[in-house]
């Protein structure tokens, strides 16, 4: 009698984890569309990473509702957007139900409800980037008024006053970003927050530091390998090791190497006719390069250009007279994919071995170098 309860309480046991277990392999997403005036039509989710979004799935709207469902093997950026807009909701898609209310013409800014790991990264945007931005606007504003948008040079006495504005302020946004990142060291959350403000704008010592918080799962995350990645291409440009090799033809189809330039000290700098700040920087690329060019200094342009005629007008009209190189891919220029740019003006200074001697020099920082280098020779 025994024999048999034991038997059948192993049995029970038994199924229950077999039906425990086909729930669990089958647990996925379900989302609940609903568009009022929107009667019919098709909406489509999307895979949002990389270059280009992924379509994943499809489906009919009837009477202004729509249903999703599937499964994510983890946490990962989608989209859900209308058939014919450019622009749809991005969202962090996750293993739960979640419901979708927009308006038809603005599906960008729809509402969500039960997303839960875009709950918690939505926060920070909300809450300590805000604050962020808050204390951001006056200095920005400061800045521009004292400069007069550029125009005027400011005093010495407005320049220590504005670089201490600057510098308070940058301490603000890094601690906030870093007790964000902590307290959220076990969540998508803290990856993302990661790799959105830290991997682009901050140094390679911040991100490596930050990434060394979050857990080993967050870390073997896709946004873990991707900071992970963006870490190993850092190593590979950091300064005091030999620049990757490449080479691109310049504005008359020449080809130009990098290591045409060894020997002498060359500035590689990245940027774009379309930029603001790179050509509120040419101005001081331009100085350096004329103080220094007689003792050995260059400076070779890498251009993310993609129409060659708005790259020669801009050369031609900021008055730069070094080589200049571009294969008019835009963002997809090789040479910024080999050394990792993630956004211009970004340049790296090579010493006469081919070694990167310092990196992102700009104003005054660029003419202190040169100086520093300069007067030993």
């Amino acid at each position: 009698m025994k024999s048999t309860i034991l038997k059948s309480g192993l049995l029970a046991l038994t199924l229950i984890s077999t039906i425990t277990s086909c729930s669990k392999k089958y647990e996925g997403y379900t989302i609940n569309g609903n568009i009022p005036g929107q009667k019919d039509g098709m909406i489509y989710l999307e895979f949002v990473g990389g270059d280009k979004n992924i379509l994943k799935d499809s489906t009919k709207i009837l009477d202004g509702h729509f249903t999703f469902s599937g499964k994510v093997e983890e946490p990962l950026r989608y989209s859900i957007k209308l058939k014919g807009q450019e622009y749809g909701r991005v969202f962090i898609l996750s293993n739960e139900t979640i419901a979708f209310a927009a308006n038809k013409d603005s599906i960008f800014t729809a509402k969500l409800i039960g997303a839960t790991q875009d709950s918690i990264y939505s926060g920070y945007y909300k809450n300590e980037f805000k604050k962020i931005q808050s204390i951001a606007e006056p200095v920005y504003k400061a800045s521009d008024s004292i400069s007069q948008n550029g125009k005027v040079k400011p005093t010495p006495e407005q320049k220590a006053l504005m670089d201490k504005r600057w510098t308070d302020l940058q301490t603000l946004a890094d601690n906030l970003t870093y007790k964000f990142i902590e307290s959220h060291k076990d969540k998508i959350a803290g990856a993302l927050v990661l790799d959105d403000r830290l991997v682009t704008y901050g140094t390679p010592e911040q991100v490596k530091k930050y990434y060394g918080i979050l857990t080993p799962e967050i870390q073997k995350s896709y946004f873990g390998k991707k900071i992970k990645t963006a870490i190993d291409l850092n190593d590979k440009t950091a300064v005091g090791v030999l620049a990757p090799e490449f080479s691109q033809t310049d504005v008359n189809g020449k080809i130009v190497k990098l290591s045409d330039y060894k020997g002498k000290y060359v500035l590689v700098d990245f940027w774009a006719s379309w930029c603001g700040p790179c050509r509120k920087e040419n101005p001081n690329v331009l100085l350096a390069y004329k103080t220094y060019h007689d003792k050995g200094f260059n400076v070779l342009g890498v251009s993310l250009d993609d129409k060659k005629n708005l790259w020669e007008k801009a050369i031609e009209k900021d008055g730069l007279t070094w080589t200049h190189v571009s294969d008019l891919k835009g963002w997809k220029n090789e040479a910024a994919i080999l050394y990792g740019v993630k956004l211009v003006p970004t340049n790296y200074l090579i010493g006469p071995d081919g070694k990167i001697v310092a990196k992102n020099l700009r104003e005054e920082a660029l003419q202190a170098k040169l100086k520093e280098i300069f007067s030993k020779s």
